[in-house]
């Protein structure tokens, strides 16, 4: 009674969050998508029922470590994996313990110290979709661009990183400066939790440490004047009535 159900779906598994309280539902959505993030990691990607029912000793301490009292906790695999070795999860050299505290409680969780690299390498893959809805006369009804930037960094240490936008806002800074430069208007973008949000709003730079190794960066959405990178022309021919 009084109850709100939060659910997803894994295969034929459904992760439920049971709340009593009006808590802000896109924070437990998350929880519960990095929470199947974590058990993939150690489970496998297609784990199942039998994979959870073998493993409940598993499944217990990461429900310890990732959620407190109802409220979540440490969700990133690279923290968890240092204390928890169950699994699929490969061991790592035995961390010393204040850096094993600095790295729970610390505000960069998602990396690790004393990462060593022989060469700096940084991939960048920016993936986006055209999605279209055209009329019979050929007009366009509505139009949208969905992007995602993943990335691979291969970087030594916990270094800065800086990704630029040429959006909108930014353009409109710059040519009240005297320099007017071809600008893309972003309706909405979401970030890594490596992004300093702060900066972002500041300046509109994405600036991160990031992760070791591939993760999505951001995702973002843009609208209006948008370059089809082709022309749909519709033909249609009725036979009969009777067709």
């Amino acid at each position: 009674e009084n109850c709100s159900f939060l659910y997803t779906r894994h295969l034929n598994m459904y992760f439920v969050a049971l709340t009593k309280s009006n808590v802000n539902p896109a924070l437990v959505f998350e929880y519960l998508f990095q929470k199947i993030r974590v058990l993939k990691a150690y489970l496998g990607e297609d784990f199942d029922e039998n994979s959870m029912r073998n493993n409940m000793t598993l499944i217990y301490e990461l429900m310890d470590e990732t959620m407190d009292f109802g409220y979540p906790q440490n969700c990133a695999v690279d923290v968890l994996r240092l204390y928890i070795n169950l699994g699929n999860v490969k061991p790592q050299d035995e961390p010393e313990p204040q850096q094993l505290t600095k790295q729970i409680t610390g505000a960069i969780d998602w990396r690790r110290e004393g990462i060593r690299y022989k060469k700096n390498e940084v991939y960048i893959d920016v993936l986006e979709s055209v999605n279209l809805l055209i009329s019979s006369t050929g007009g366009i009804l509505r139009s949208e661009v969905t992007g995602r930037v993943q990335m691979n960094t291969k970087l030594t240490g916990m270094p800065e990183c800086k990704f630029g936008l040429n959006d909108k806002l930014v353009i409109e800074k710059e040519s009240a400066a005297g320099r007017k430069k071809p600008g893309v208007e972003i309706d909405d973008c979401t970030f890594h939790r490596c992004v300093r949000l702060g900066k972002f709003d500041a300046d509109r730079t994405i600036t991160f440490i990031p992760p070791d190794g591939e993760f999505e960066l951001m995702r973002y959405r843009v609208n209006d004047n948008v370059n089809l990178p082709f022309r749909l022309i519709p033909a249609v021919q009725e036979e009969s009535q009777t067709k």
